[in-house]
């Protein structure tokens, strides 16, 4: 409750020109908000012009501003998500009138995608890949909420209808599997 105040007080002084509260706001959640938008598009350049332009659009908008905000990075989620839509909309349209093959990666990628996107040999990304398979659906989901969306224990099991325990067993028994899943793939290319 306490968070949420401080969260709502944070946007309030925004939408005031405060820029101490907008850096802070910016470099608290700037990494997140990169990952997330990752997620919805590989191409890491595009990513981050659509959160510099999003940035400057709630500068400059400051004043005309929801104040009513509770939870700031689920407000700037949306707000990416909706942009990066946009853009990826027009440079599709873009690529398709010019009717040739562009630069840019217009791909929704799963987190599963990222994580191999970061790796640096195509060996690394061949162990990963197969790492990840062993995974359930319900393992990739909490480590995409934990890692890639920044969330709390707490938070992850509110969303999900778990406990807190569950969530934390469950995050520890995913990256031990992939450490196995890992190991034994070295070990077969040393045999």
């Amino acid at each position: 409750m306490l968070a949420n105040q401080m969260e709502k007080d944070t946007w309030a002084r925004i939408t005031e020109s405060d820029r101490e509260a907008f850096l802070s706001v910016y470099n608290i959640n700037y990494q997140a908000l990169f990952c997330y938008g990752f997620s919805i598009s590989t191409n890491k350049e595009l990513t981050k012009d659509c959160i510099h332009d999003m940035f400057l659009e709630i500068w400059e908008g400051r004043e005309s501003l929801n104040k009513a905000v509770i939870t700031i990075r689920s407000y700037l989620f949306t707000w990416l998500r909706r942009k990066m839509s946009r853009e990826l909309s027009r440079l599709a349209k873009e690529k398709s009138n010019q009717d040739h093959s562009g630069d840019f990666e217009f791909i929704q990628a799963s987190y599963e995608d990222i994580l191999i996107a970061f790796q640096q040999t195509e060996e690394s990304k061949q162990k990963l890949r197969a790492a990840l398979k062993k995974l359930t659906k319900k393992q990739l989901e909490i480590i995409r909420l934990k890692f890639f969306e920044s969330l709390t224990y707490r938070d992850i099991a509110i969303r999900l209808s778990l406990t807190p325990r569950t969530v934390y067993n469950s995050i520890y028994e995913s990256i031990r599997s992939l450490r196995e899943s890992i190991k034994m793939v070295l070990l077969s290319l040393l045999i």
